[in-house]
């Protein structure tokens, strides 16, 4: 078996939680239309039920197309499409505010996994690249302030989101980006996720191994997916890199 050079670990659900996803998506929209109405008080605004629905369901529908055709979407575009649901041009000034209304919503909502800064240096300490790899359509800059505040982001070689790319996991394109900018073949890299289809089949696919992070999430899991190991804790994966390097 090929030697491991790099470990490209999954965002949300693997090193980070984001606590009531779905139910705290009302906030988060809310928060956006709040901080917009506020910047243009004099412009007539659609009620804030109708904003968050709209948002949600242009946010529900992105993550639908993810999900069958393996596409991505900007945050610029993901809200353009929310504002044409509710009939309203917007201008690119006012469209900037609606998103930093969000950014400021997400800003410290994330929740560290307690092993994750500990896992990822006693990796750095085997001299593994690290990489990160992110279905998202969230703007970098929103996942990046978290991964400062956690203590994630000097443990990172290379970052990549698929809000930058054309296509979102389990696409071969976005592991093919990772582990070119880690400068590995794919053949020399694991890749760490809590999502059978995305994570794990999408690594595979292009000739990875693959951890599944076992989760109390209920994401498909495919039987014909089977991982190269699977772990409930990060701390778990050491000894498994142990035995490939």
């Amino acid at each position: 078996m090929t030697s491991l050079q790099a470990v490209v670990f999954d965002l949300g659900g693997t090193l980070v939680d984001w606590p009531d996803w779905d139910s705290d998506a009302g906030r988060r929209w809310g928060l956006s239309y709040d901080y917009l109405v506020a910047c243009y008080p004099e412009r007539s605004w659609p009620s804030q039920a109708d904003y968050v629905q709209a948002m949600r369901e242009a946010e529900k529908y992105h993550w639908q197309q993810v999900e069958a055709q393996q596409t991505s979407s900007t945050p610029a575009a993901l809200l353009t499409a929310g504002f044409r649901r509710l009939d309203l041009s917007v201008s690119a000034e006012e469209l900037l505010d609606a998103l930093d209304g969000y950014a400021r919503a997400v800003d410290g909502w994330a929740i560290v996994f307690p092993d994750a800064v500990s896992t990822l240096q006693q990796i750095r300490q085997r001299d593994l690249r690290i990489g990160l790899l992110s279905n998202t359509w969230w703007a970098a800059e929103w996942h990046n302030a978290d991964l400062v505040v956690h203590g994630l982001a000097p443990l990172l070689d290379e970052i990549v989101y698929t809000s930058d790319l054309p296509h979102s996991k389990p696409h071969p394109s976005v592991f093919l980006e990772v582990t070119a900018r880690l400068q590995v073949e794919p053949s020399r890299c694991v890749m760490v996720g809590d999502r059978m289809f995305d994570d794990i089949g999408g690594a595979l696919g292009v000739g990875m191994r693959a951890v599944w992070r076992e989760t109390k999430y209920p994401w498909p899991r495919p039987e014909q997916i089977v991982p190269s190991a699977k772990i409930s804790a990060l701390a778990e994966l050491l000894p498994l890199l142990d035995g490939w390097l």
